[in-house]
């Protein structure tokens, strides 16, 4: 039976069913290797999936990830394909391993077109270099899809395995009845924008004086996100950072969640919103955009403008016929992102890379 090892940054609780899912398929020996057992900003607890797992010993805790040890592990478990899951130094061996010793390589990328397009030319150079000596290519969504065209990748090479979450853990509540108008949940950084979010939370406190707003959440912006908020007079509830047992009921609480951002190659929190069923206002920077919010179906996708994000969330909030119909279309769409799905991907990539010829 062939070998395939899986190389990547952290453990995450959106993948580690995925990672179970295809250790049970049993269509070859499966493992998954881990550069590092938590990088810096996250807050992840999560227990470990039953599949074979091996955690890299890195001398500091970063996002660099730079550990010549994947080469002894590598010559160890000696897969026939292995899929690396981005570009950092510890990734980059794996391929160099991969090329001496005649070993097929597969890309998941979640990065989009738009997310890489102001990449260096070193950094686009690497991965052409890379994507040269790749058997098969898988993505999140469309975003990676155009990313990979960009680089000339053509069609029969790609594979989808989509970003998911555990859809049947989040509560759908009637929608009109919800507690908050709008919601952020994630890291409160200059790249979630949280400063914009705020700008639209004044300009729908002008058309709806009892506005109740929900941040879920923590960053470096916590505390002059919500001392504006204070200043405008918005009622808020501030829950801090809440953990994956926790976090599913808020969504729940809300009728619309804001997603303005300046750079997500997805954004699984739109994810988690849609499977509350929860419409999202979003724009094309986060790569969730035209996969899963669908513009005037489940949500909107808009330029980061804040009276156009005033003008599309006051149309939802005053229009319970819409906001409901949304809302039910969320929960329908992200029916198709889930941990089976994104394990079939990757079982299919690996099969079109064992089948092609050595290299």
């Amino acid at each position: 039976m062939p070998r395939v090892a899986y190389l990547t940054n952290v453990p995450a609780p959106y993948r580690e069913r995925m990672h179970e899912i295809i250790s049970e398929q049993k269509l070859f020996l499966y493992t998954v290797i881990y550069c590092t057992q938590l990088e810096p900003n996250r807050k992840w607890k999560l227990k470990l999936g039953d599949y074979e797992k091996k955690i890299l010993k890195e001398t500091s805790n970063t996002f660099f990830h730079n550990n010549l040890n994947v080469w002894k592990l590598l010559n160890k478990l000696n897969p026939n394909v292995l899929i690396i899951t981005g570009f950092k130094p510890t990734m980059l061996y794996g391929v160099a391993w991969c090329l001496m010793n005649r070993k097929k390589i597969v890309v998941y990328n979640d990065g989009t077109f738009e997310s890489e397009r102001r990449f260096s030319f070193i950094q686009k150079l690497i991965r052409k270099i890379t994507f040269s000596f790749t058997s098969a290519f898988v993505a999140p969504g469309k975003g990676t899809f155009d990313l990979y065209r960009s680089y000339g990748i053509t069609d029969d090479k790609m594979f989808r395995s989509c970003l998911c979450i555990d859809n049947s853990r989040f509560v759908h509540t009637d929608i009109k009845t919800r507690e908050f108008h709008i919601m952020f949940s994630g890291q409160i950084t200059d790249r979630k924008m949280p400063m914009f979010f705020v700008e639209v939370a004044k300009g729908l406190k002008n058309t709806i004086s009892n506005l109740k707003v929900l941040i879920v959440g923590d960053g470096d912006k916590r505390s002059e996100m919500l001392h504006e908020l204070e200043k405008s007079n918005i009622d808020f509830t501030f829950t801090g950072f809440l953990d994956q047992e926790t976090l599913p009921a808020y969504y729940s609480k809300t009728k619309l969640f804001l997603f303005p951002t300046l750079n997500d190659p997805w954004g699984i929190v739109v994810n988690e919103a849609c499977a509350s069923g929860t419409p999202v206002l979003t724009c094309q920077n986060a790569g969730a955009a035209d996969d899963l919010v669908i513009h005037g179906l489940n949500g909107y996708i808009l330029p980061l403008e804040v009276d156009i994000w005033v003008t599309n969330a006051t149309l939802l909030l005053d229009n319970q016929m819409l906001l409901k119909s949304f809302s039910s279309s969320a929960i329908d769409v992200v029916k198709s992102f889930n941990h089976n799905q994104a394990a079939n991907g990757i079982a299919e990539a690996v099969t079109f890379s064992l089948k092609k010829n050595k290299l």
